[in-house]
């Protein structure tokens, strides 16, 4: 995985940590949604151009977002392979904005085709 995609993930699971947990200067949803959409563009665009491993669906895809989605929690949360950096309550509320960024994108490339 090249350099910017490694910081862009960094940012995501940064951001997303904020969000979850309420501290830090970066809580709102609209840092977490922006991260979370440029770190997927950029992650698309490497799998299309071979550098990078897909999440096993078509590129740009409702299932890639929803992996990625699945992927941040599983990152921050108490599972096996997790950072533990979030308790369930704060993986709920995650989980709700993650959903919520995948289904008003979904529905925003929709409006726009």
């Amino acid at each position: 995985m090249n350099t910017d995609l490694l910081q862009k993930w960094a940012e995501v699971l940064d951001y997303a940590l904020q969000h979850a947990t309420g501290q830090g200067s970066r809580t709102g949803f609209r840092w977490l949604e922006d991260a979370f959409n440029e770190y997927f563009q950029a992650h698309e665009e490497a799998v299309e151009n071979g550098t990078c491993a897909s999440f096993g669906g078509q590129s740009f895809s409702q299932h890639n977002r929803d992996v990625l989605a699945e992927k941040i929690c599983l990152e921050l949360g108490h599972h096996v392979g997790g950072q533990h950096l979030i308790d369930e309550d704060q993986e709920d509320r995650l989980k709700a904005s993650l959903k919520e960024i995948t289904e008003t994108s979904q529905r925003s490339r929709g409006i726009r085709r």
